[in-house]
């Protein structure tokens, strides 16, 4: 068996942006129902015009719905629907379905990644295998989706 072939740093990153199309609603959403359990939980002052939620509130908001969406789309099939689009395919190291840890290990690690001013981004070409460092540090990969005959 060949090794997989990691998909051009592009497709990855038109992927990103085909997801983020799906992502900001998603987190838009969550947000307007956290909001709506805020106001019935705590009380507000109804002479103010807008009622904010704490910043650390949203941002948590935010990322735990971006995680779920990768989680969701990762465990059912390693592909979230940019992925298909670009023919882009997350599996372990040895080109299996990754594991519920594996998922958690790598979200864990991209957040830092993509926290580290991109380090963890750039480490991708430097890596012998293409391979980001929360794929490193996870034990997946990225592969390429031979096209169906």
């Amino acid at each position: 068996m060949s090794a997989p072939i990691a998909p051009p740093f592009h497709r990855h990153l038109l992927a990103l942006v085909y997801d983020t199309f799906l992502v900001v609603p998603i987190i838009m959403a969550s947000t307007a129902l956290i909001m709506a359990l805020y106001v019935q939980i705590f009380p507000v002052d109804t002479s103010e015009e807008v009622v904010a939620l704490p910043s650390g509130l949203v941002q948590s908001t935010a990322v735990l719905s971006v995680a779920i969406f990768y989680f969701i789309f990762w465990r059912r099939g390693g592909q979230t629907l940019g992925m298909q689009a670009w023919k882009v395919k997350l599996v372990n190291s040895a080109g299996l379905p990754v594991s519920n840890t594996q998922i958690l290990t790598r979200l864990v690690a991209a957040l830092a990644a993509y926290g580290a001013f991109g380090l963890g981004i750039a480490w991708r070409f430097v890596d012998p295998d293409n391979c980001y460092l929360h794929d490193r540090l996870s034990g997946t990969r990225l592969t390429t989706v031979p096209k169906a005959k």
